[in-house]
């Protein structure tokens, strides 16, 4: 089993970034703030009913009735996914629906060499062997780039839009902040990986090979080439993704990196009226052994 650690928890995800905000503004979404910056997307179901989302909040949650309250959103429902363990959430009324995976996250400080496994040492030196050379560059803003593979639009599962359009939005809102790094033999392009940077930290966002690219471990050196770079930009933690997708296979692969896993927060389902009802109810039972403590917020 991987081994697990709390990861340099100052460095905001993705998701809760403001490079984010103005990725989803740009392809016309229409993101919102609370008062303490944390971001909400929403997201239509069947019928026309909006959801909220909170993804990877770090957020208090015993302060949020109040935010949302503050915000005029006390009629909505949410979906909060936080970005560690918080089963405070109980305390105002949310419902866990399902499990979260942890993140893989490498640390860019320190001697980045000696924290790759003895595989990712063999597979590098093999992809400098077969002389492939890395290029980095800026995504081109070119929604037929080939690092989007097909044509066909695909959407994300957690914004709906199509991959290239959200993608495509950050690289124009975020100059600069959507780096390519491209493998090459000779002048074939062979694979390409694609990182995200957003305030001390960046993500890994896409990947795409060739069969040549597999054959000479292109994927190595692509990474290995990201990791250095960020590390001498002073990038502070890299974010490999979920361990169980949207490509687990590749888990094994991210934690050679030297990364570790880190805990998120469950997925909860949280309308905010029910914080009015299970409050004083909470109080009140003697058997609630999440009653020690500090109290919870007046009810908005």
């Amino acid at each position: 089993m991987f081994d697990s650690a709390p990861i340099i928890p100052q460095t905001r995800p993705l998701l809760q970034s403001p490079a984010f905000f103005r990725a989803l503004t740009a392809a016309g979404q229409r993101p919102r703030r609370l008062s303490d910056d944390t971001l909400l997307t929403t997201r239509r179901l069947p019928g026309g009913l909006r959801l909220y989302q909170i993804p990877r909040s770090g957020t208090d949650p015993l302060a949020l009735p109040d935010l949302v309250a503050e915000a005029g959103l006390t009629r909505r429902g949410f979906v909060i996914s936080p970005d560690r363990p918080t089963p405070q959430l109980r305390r105002i009324g949310a419902i866990r629906v399902a499990r979260s995976p942890g993140a893989i996250e490498l640390p860019l400080d320190g001697d980045l060499s000696a924290g790759l496994d003895g595989l990712w040492r063999h597979r590098l030196a093999h992809a400098r062997d077969q002389e492939v050379t890395v290029k980095r560059s800026n995504l081109p803003m070119d929604p037929g780039h080939w690092i989007f593979g097909s044509n066909t639009p695909r959407r994300t599962r957690s914004q709906r839009l199509p991959a290239s359009v959200l993608t495509l939005a950050y690289a124009a809102a975020n100059p600069g902040d959507a780096k390519l790094f491209t493998a090459h033999i000779g002048q074939t392009r062979i694979a390409a990986m694609l990182f995200l940077l957003h305030d001390d930290g960046a993500t890994w966002h896409m990947f795409r090979s060739t069969p040549h690219g597999h054959i000479r471990a292109a994927h190595y050196l692509l990474m290995w080439s990201a990791m250095t770079w960020l590390a001498d930009n002073r990038y502070a933690r890299l974010d490999l993704g979920p361990v169980t997708g949207p490509a687990p296979y590749t888990a094994s692969f991210r934690m050679g990196t030297g990364a570790l896993v880190r805990p998120l927060g469950d997925v909860w389902a949280w309308w905010p009226p029910l914080h009015r009802v299970s409050a004083p109810t909470r109080r009140m039972d003697p058997k609630n052994p999440e009653q020690s403590g500090p109290g919870l917020p007046s009810a908005p």
